[in-house]
C-alpha cells in the first residue's frame, strides 16, 4: 500500500520509499471574483428613553393689588396712597385733593359761584406679578446601535490549486434606528418666596396730566412710586359786589387869583373872610353794563360754524349803557374792555366756538375753541370758556354772546345751565371827572 498523502510507501516493510516521484506544484489559479454585497443588515432596536429633564426654575409668586378706598381731600393738601394689606395682597388707599378754587373775580356786580373742580381720577391699579416659566423639556433619547453588517458575499470558485480569493468588502452600515421618545417633564420647582409690595413716592402732578405708578424696586420686592394728577382748577368765581366809595381826596391847592376888577367906590373897609376850600376832583369809569343768564337754556346749534345768540336774560348795574334782546349797547364811542365766561354741557364729545361780536359780527380777538371733554362721573361733556379783550367801541355799538359747533352736532344736545353759567360785561377804559 502506499500512502497517496504522502506519496510514501506503507508496506510492512516500512521501507518508506517513494512509489512514483511528486509532481510539480502547478501555477497558483486566479483570484476569485468578488462576491455580491451583502443585504442591508435590519433596523436597530429602538434607543433608551432619554434621561428626566433638570428641575425648573422656581417660579415667581403672584401678587394682588387692590384698590379698596378713594377719599377727597381739601384742596391744597399733599395727595398719598396708604397701603394696608401685606405679603403678597396689596390693598391700596388713595387721598387725592380737590381742585384749588378759581381766583376771585374783579370787582364788579355780585354773580354766581364758580362750579368746584372734578375730583382727580383714581389711580391705576399696579401690574400682575409673572407667572414663573416651565421646566425645559428633557433631552432627546440616544441614537440606536448600528444595525449588524451584512453576510459575506459568496466565495468565488478555487482555481486548480490556485489560493482562496480575497473575502468580499463588508456590506453597507444599517440606517439607523428611530429616534426614542421625549422624556418625562421635569418635576415642578418649589414654591417661590412670597413677593412683596411697599407703597415709595407719592408727587403731586399737574392737573392735565395722566395718573402714574411706576416699579422702581424689583419684581418680587416691589416699590411703588405714585404720580397722583391735582383736580382740575374750578372755574373763575363770579364777579365780586362793587366796594365802596373811597375816601375824599385831599383839599386841592387854592386857584390862582382873578383879574383885578375895576375900581369901585371906595367902601368901609371890612373885615376879611376865610378862604373856603376847593372841591376834590374825583376819576371813575365813564361807562359799563353787564348780562347773565339765571335760566337754564338749549342753544339750537345746525351745522358746522353757524352762530347762534347766547340768552342774557339778568341785567347788572349798568351806566351809558343800555341792554335789550341778551345784548349791551353803548353810549359813547372810547377804548373799552370786553370779558365772557360760558360753560358748555354736551350729551357727547363736541368741539365749540365762543365769541362776543360786535353789531352781530364776531370780534376775532374773542374767539375761544374748547372741545367739551367727558367728566370724571360720566355721561355729560363739558367745554368751560372765557375770554377779556380791549377793543375800540363807536356809540350804539351793540355787543352780545355767540356759540356755534366746529362740526355737524347730529344727535347732541347742548345745554348752558342757569346761575351765571353765561356773563358778558363791558367796560369803558377812558377816565372821566365827575
Amino acid at each position: 500500500m502506499f500512502n497517496l498523502f504522502n506519496n510514501r510507501c506503507c508496506c510492512s516493510n516500512n521501507c518508506n520509499r517513494p512509489i512514483f516521484p511528486k509532481p510539480p506544484t502547478g501555477p497558483t489559479g486566479p483570484t476569485g471574483a468578488t462576491g455580491p454585497t451583502g443585504p442591508t443588515g435590519p433596523t436597530g432596536p429602538t434607543g433608551p428613553t432619554g434621561p428626566t429633564g433638570p428641575t425648573g426654575p422656581t417660579g415667581a409668586t403672584t401678587t394682588t393689588v387692590s384698590v379698596i378706598a378713594t377719599n377727597t381731600l381739601p384742596a391744597g393738601s399733599d395727595a398719598s396712597v396708604i397701603q394696608s394689606g401685606v405679603g403678597s395682597t396689596a390693598e391700596l388707599s388713595f387721598f387725592i385733593p380737590e381742585g384749588a378754587t378759581g381766583p376771585t373775580g374783579a370787582t364788579g356786580a355780585t354773580g354766581p359761584t364758580g362750579p368746584t373742580g372734578a375730583t382727580g381720577p383714581t389711580g391705576e391699579t399696579g401690574p400682575t406679578g409673572a407667572t414663573g416659566a416651565t421646566g425645559a423639556t428633557g433631552p432627546t433619547g440616544a441614537t440606536g446601535p448600528t444595525g449588524p453588517t451584512g453576510a459575506q458575499g459568496v466565495q468565488g470558485l478555487t482555481g486548480d490549486t490556485g489560493v482562496t480569493g480575497p473575502t468580499g468588502p463588508t456590506g453597507p452600515t444599517g440606517a439607523t434606528g428611530s429616534t426614542g421618545p421625549t422624556g418625562p417633564t421635569g418635576p415642578t420647582g418649589p414654591t417661590g418666596e412670597a413677593a412683596t409690595i411697599t407703597i415709595g413716592t407719592t408727587s403731586a402732578l399737574p392737573a392735565d396730566d395722566d395718573p402714574t405708578v411706576t416699579n422702581s424696586g424689583t419684581t418680587t420686592a416691589a416699590v411703588l412710586d405714585f404720580g397722583i394728577p391735582a383736580g382740575a382748577t374750578g372755574a373763575t368765581g363770579a364777579t365780586g359786589p362793587t366796594g365802596p366809595t373811597g375816601p375824599t381826596g385831599e383839599t386841592g391847592p387854592t386857584g390862582p387869583t382873578g383879574p383885578t376888577g375895576a375900581q369901585g367906590i371906595q367902601g368901609l373897609t371890612g373885615d376879611t373872610g376865610a378862604t373856603g376850600a376847593t372841591g376834590a376832583t374825583g376819576v371813575g369809569l365813564a361807562a359799563y353794563g353787564g348780562l347773565y343768564n339765571n335760566a337754564e337754556q338749549t342753544p339750537s346749534l345746525s351745522g358746522a360754524s353757524n352762530y347762534t345768540q347766547i340768552e342774557l336774560n339778568t341785567e347788572m348795574p349798568l351806566l351809558n349803557t343800555t341792554t335789550s334782546s341778551n345784548a349791551i349797547t353803548v353810549e359813547q364811542a372810547g377804548d373799552y374792555e370786553i370779558n365772557y365766561h360760558v360753560q358748555i354741557n354736551s350729551t357727547q364729545e363736541l368741539t365749540f366756538n365762543v365769541a362776543a361780536r360786535k353789531n352781530s359780527t364776531n370780534i376775532d380777538s374773542s374767539v375761544v375753541e374748547k372741545t367739551a371733554l367727558e367728566t370724571a362721573t360720566g355721561g355729560t361733556f363739558v367745554a368751560d370758556t372765557m375770554a377779556s379783550i380791549i377793543t375800540t367801541l363807536d356809540a350804539n355799538d351793540v355787543i352780545d354772546l355767540a356759540l356755534a359747533a366746529t362740526s355737524e352736532p347730529s344727535g347732541a344736545t347742548v345745554t348752558i345751565l342757569g346761575d351765571g353759567d353765561a356773563i358778558l360785561t363791558v367796560k369803558k377804559l377812558t377816565e372821566t371827572t365827575v
